[in-house]
């Protein structure tokens, strides 16, 4: 599972939008949604728009994972994205 997938997943068992998503984690709906989606900026070297430590630790806390693993399903991400 990526970060994008378990951020989806996550929302949806909560019956949020991502606007309210976004405001539980503290960034605005289009920074949330670029995680969401798996956002890649082909401009800039195909970056790919993943959580800060601040947002991951709030993510964290929401779904009631640890740190750790919001920090293996980034990695999951990258990999996927390469």
């Amino acid at each position: 599972m990526t970060i994008s997938e378990f951020l989806k997943l996550e929302r949806e068992k909560r019956c949020l939008t991502q606007a309210q998503m976004a405001e539980k984690l503290g960034v605005n709906r289009a920074t949330y949604n670029s995680y969401e989606k798996g956002w890649v900026d082909k401009k800039k070297n195909n970056y790919l728009r993943v959580p800060g430590l601040k947002v991951r630790t709030k993510i964290a806390k929401l779904t009631g994972c640890s740190k750790e693993y919001v920090n293996e399903l980034i990695e999951n991400e990258r990999k996927e994205k390469r």
